[in-house]
């Protein structure tokens, strides 16, 4: 069962598409409370069924993964932060977020504020493809609950995500179909 492609989409209606979904976003940004964050479940109210327990010993960056899927399908395992610049990273109603590259290992490991602070650090964030992460069940439908209540996870964790996955080159973004994640924590 492969992915569909965005290649295959018209530019008008991948164009149409991807401002819906932005807009969406952005309204469901500014419609959240300080009731809604503070509604974010605790590590015991959330489903284990998606999370792993123990780190996978074997992931590849978001720019690796790009590099090694080309135009296939493939099972991967990447790794990177919850993150999508301007825009919100979650979709609600949906278990489907935005991941984004991680600084080079070492790289300003220590320092939360670095990679904000750093130009290279930052070209290679603007220039890294992103990924867009949908849990889904064991039919491959993705999980109608958002990813926050779902397995607990926030804006800016670092996480693992186990799935298959494909890269469009058009739009520089990873799509992966994931079945588990680890919380990086």
């Amino acid at each position: 069962m492969g992915l569909p492609s965005l290649r295959s989409m018209s530019p008008i209606r991948f164009a149409a598409a991807f401002t819906l979904l932005a807009s969406a976003l952005m309204m469901i940004a500014g419609c959240e409370t300080a009731t809604q964050e503070a509604s974010v479940p605790t590590e015991a109210a959330v489903s284990s069924e998606y999370l792993l327990a123990e780190r996978p010993a074997e992931v590849s960056s978001l720019s690796d993964a790009a590099e090694s899927l080309g135009g296939e399908t493939k099972p991967m395992t990447l790794i990177g932060k919850i993150d999508a610049g301007d825009f919100p990273a979650f979709e609600a109603d949906s278990a489907t977020f935005m991941l984004s590259e991680l600084p080079a290992d070492g790289h300003g490991a220590d320092d939360p504020e670095h990679e904000d602070n750093c130009p290279f650090c930052k070209r290679r964030a603007a220039n890294a493809p992103k990924a867009i992460v949908q849990i889904v069940d064991g039919e491959g439908n993705v999980i109608p609950t958002d990813a926050r209540q779902l397995i607990g996870l926030n804006q800016g964790d670092k996480i693992i995500a186990v799935g298959e996955a494909s890269f469009d080159e058009a739009v520089n973004a990873i799509t992966v179909k994931c079945q588990k994640v680890h919380a990086i924590r």
